[in-house]
């Protein structure tokens, strides 16, 4: 499922329910949201969001804005912060 370039957070949810919707499922149970980017032949680069299987086969992919692709990245980082934060607070009660 392709779409026009997702500029911000309610359409890219409206886009993922459209996905669910022609999916038949909730795409958060045993599947993987990757946002990436890449470069074109003409040298321009591109930002997506795809959606994988279980298998790793294509579900929807669809064109990001830069913005989006900022926001997702800082989340990452954020989780990620949170998560090795987390972890070194409670790293006694896994001894």
């Amino acid at each position: 499922m392709n779409a026009k370039v997702i500029e911000n957070h309610d359409e890219l949810m409206y886009w993922i329910n459209l996905v669910e919707k022609e999916y038949g499922r909730s795409i958060l149970i045993n599947t993987s949201i990757h946002f990436i980017s890449g470069t074109y032949e003409d040298g321009t680069i591109g930002h997506a969001i795809e959606i994988t299987n279980a298998q790793e086969e294509l579900i929807a992919r669809s064109p990001v804005s830069v913005e989006l692709m900022n926001f997702a990245n800082k989340m990452q980082s954020v989780v990620a912060t949170q998560g090795a934060n987390s972890l070194e607070k409670h790293s006694v009660f896994l001894h």
